[in-house]
């Protein structure tokens, strides 16, 4: 397959216009970010879509060691950071 040379424009403000061709083959839409992959000599090799990920998207992708409700981890959650308050105190009023 040949090479096809496409060009966008840079603004003064740094943002690239992506030609609608391009943006099309790599799938990119309005508001996508792009990460840039450069080489040795710090020339672009590759540029790749990042995909947005919501709080959807990786929820449950973090699994519960062991069973609990909401409200029993707050509870547990004051309760080790009440701890750390207290141990931090004593330790200040050692200094």
């Amino acid at each position: 397959m040949a090479k096809q040379l496409l060009s966008g424009k840079l603004t003064s403000k740094g943002q690239l216009t992506i030609p609608v061709e391009l943006r099309t083959l790599l799938n990119i839409k309005e508001g996508d970010r792009l990460a840039f992959v450069l080489d040795e000599n710090e020339r672009i090799i590759e540029v790749q879509p990042k995909t947005k990920k919501s709080i959807r998207g990786v929820l449950g992708v973090l699994k519960p060691t062991s069973p609990m409700d909401v409200d029993e981890a707050i509870e547990l959650a004051k309760t080790e950071r009440a701890k750390a308050i207290q141990s931090n105190l004593k330790e200040f009023k050692n200094e």
